[in-house]
């Protein structure tokens, strides 16, 4: 479907901050237009076994749109940029996320 992708990264933040900056995204709405969420890779470091992922799938994962973790975007190399107002096709299949920007 057509629509927005939002793209986010944590940086250094550990799991738990990043599960409740998520909410406050949440509750603030910042999901209920979008179509699918980009998560850039992090090295935070994980809380007592609360992982990045499991702070994020415990936020977004009962959201009916696609999740892609690991995004190679952010402050992990390679450093990929996102050309934000860019249309873009993106395509997940298990593991693997493709994403193509188109610039007009």
């Amino acid at each position: 479907p057509e629509g927005l992708i939002i793209y986010l990264e944590a940086s250094g933040h550990g799991a738990i901050d990043i599960a409740r900056d998520l909410w406050r995204l949440r509750l603030a709405g910042w999901f209920e237009h979008a179509n699918a969420v980009l998560v850039g890779r992090t090295r935070a470091p994980d809380d007592d076994g609360f992982a990045q992922h499991d702070a994020v799938r415990s936020v977004l994962g009962g959201l009916d749109l696609p999740v892609a973790l690991d995004v190679d975007c952010g402050h992990v190399p390679p450093h990929l940029a996102l050309v934000n107002g860019a249309l873009a096709d993106l395509v997940i299949r298990g593991e693997v996320k493709t994403l193509t920007q188109h610039l007009r």
